[in-house]
């Protein structure tokens, strides 16, 4: 009754009021805010912009090992993003090279170019203009690894697309001298990009050595006897079997690969420390 009367008195005044305006459940129709398009496209650059970081610093493996032109219609998509397949080799080797403007901020630098290497050995290998320690936080462990590129500063990023890309490997090998038969010898494998050693001391009277948790890539090795401290021993092309030709002491580079063991590095080029001042020197005992 009450509800009819309302809507009588109202219809009297000239005011249509609906009979539903008298229901407790009634409720005022859904209004939906208007979309900006503007807005609409910053987020969507920003989302693209997030995936483009994470894909460089080895965040999508199903990208890294696609096709090189679906690579580049993919990141053409971005805005600001120009791609070209670098001239030289053939399309099936030659890397991509993107500028990106404005820069891309990354960890703590920012990106204007990178170069996206094609996969080989389970990684792909991408250039950064910005020296590693800049990019060390935006790296997750075990996707990848960090090393420097080249003289003008730039960052070789190594993304392991299998989860077994970037096990570490080992050296093994004897050292070749005569000497005090109770001494160690210590022996450091030196990484051939950046000069990082990693040192392993035998046990007294042995000369048989294993380097452990070395990751994938090129070394120089090296021994330190115990009791000859001011000498080097070098793994060269300089052999101690007689009548051997002539060699040029420069210590040879050993391939370390994911997982494996490099067996056969027996240093044996014996030369005084102020002969093989070429050659990289260990670091100081702990």
């Amino acid at each position: 009754m009450a509800c009819i009367r309302i809507l009588v008195l109202g219809v009297l005044a000239g005011a249509a009021l609906l009979p539903a305006a008298c229901s407790k459940d009634a409720q005022a129709p859904a209004t939906t805010a208007p979309v900006d398009a503007s807005t609409a496209r910053e987020e969507a650059d920003a989302s693209m912009r997030a995936w483009l970081a994470s894909m460089l610093t080895c965040g999508d493996r199903a990208f890294l090992r696609s096709d090189i032109d679906l690579q580049q219609r993919h990141l053409s998509k971005i805005p600001g993003m120009k791609c070209s397949v670098a001239p030289g080799p053939p399309t099936n080797a030659a890397p991509l090279q993107c500028a990106i403007a404005p820069p891309l901020h990354l960890a703590q630098a920012d990106i204007g170019w990178f170069v996206i290497g094609r996969p080989e050995n389970e990684i792909s290998t991408i250039i950064l203009p910005a020296p590693p320690e800049s990019l060390r936080t935006s790296l997750s462990t075990g996707v990848g690894m960090l090393s420097e590129g080249t003289d003008l500063g730039d960052t070789t990023v190594q993304c392991a697309l299998t989860d077994e890309a970037l096990a570490p490997g080992a050296i093994t090998g004897t050292v070749q001298r005569q000497g005090d038969p109770s001494a160690s010898v210590r022996v450091c494998a030196f990484e051939l990009a950046d000069g990082v050693p990693t040192c392993t001391t035998t046990p007294d009277g042995q000369r048989h050595f294993r380097i452990d948790k070395l990751p994938r890539g090129d070394y120089l090795v090296l021994a330190v006897p115990e009791d000859a401290p001011d000498s080097r021993v070098g793994f060269t092309d300089c052999t101690r079997v007689p009548d051997a030709a002539a060699c040029t002491h420069e210590l040879q580079i050993v391939v370390v690969r994911a997982g494996r063991a490099t067996e056969g590095v027996d240093p044996a080029d014996v030369q005084p420390m102020e002969d093989a001042g070429d050659w990289p020197q260990p670091p100081p005992v702990d």
